[in-house]
């Protein structure tokens, strides 16, 4: 069985889709997962060249359920996007 595989059965479909592991931490009673969002813009501004990413947002803590006995912990972070034409125009002023 591929990683990829193995993390499709145990977290839901659309982190693995949508989101890339940054960190994992296991200790006696829990299991914390670091999550971030991929670099990947929507459908429709993908072929903007203004839409630019930026930072990410805080973590989101969601807890999930319990793998072999531990509480499971997803710390789930978003990306910023930015369109440049917005933020160029009031730097101007």
């Amino acid at each position: 069985m591929k990683p990829d595989q193995l993390l499709r059965s145990i977290l839901p479909e659309v982190l693995i889709d949508n989101f890339d592991i940054d960190r994992f931490e296991k200790s006696d009673s829990r299991f914390d997962i670091w999550l971030d969002e991929k670099n990947e813009q929507l459908r429709e501004d993908k072929y903007n060249k203004n839409i630019i990413c930026y930072d990410f947002g805080d973590y989101r803590t969601i807890q999930d359920y319990p793998i072999r006995g531990r509480a499971t912990y997803l710390h789930v972070r978003k990306r910023k996007w930015l369109d440049w034409r917005q933020f160029a125009g009031k730097n101007e002023q």
